[in-house]
């Protein structure tokens, strides 16, 4: 079964505060599969995503993104290409 968090409802449209994204993955449901639905969001921080990167990597799920605006595409391709 697939997990779905929806990112507005359960946190917000924007995505800026560091913090947030370890709340988000300290409190994910007992699961191996996690849907990620971006749908309107308008903000992603870098601070963010790159905690969000962090803790999608050091968490045993499977997280698959959707709905992403082509601005959260953006800041994570920018988050990934300094991680190398």
């Amino acid at each position: 079964m697939i997990y779905e968090i929806n990112l507005k409802n359960d946190l917000n449209n924007d995505l800026s505060m560091r913090y947030l994204a370890e709340d988000l993955f300290d409190n994910l449901p007992s699961t191996n599969k996690i849907k990620m639905n971006f749908k309107d969001i308008t903000f992603m921080s870098r601070a963010f995503a790159q905690e969000y990167v962090y803790q999608k990597e050091n968490h045993d799920v499977e997280i698959i993104e959707e709905n992403m605006d082509e601005n959260v595409q953006k800041m994570f391709e920018v988050v990934y290409k300094f991680r190398k």
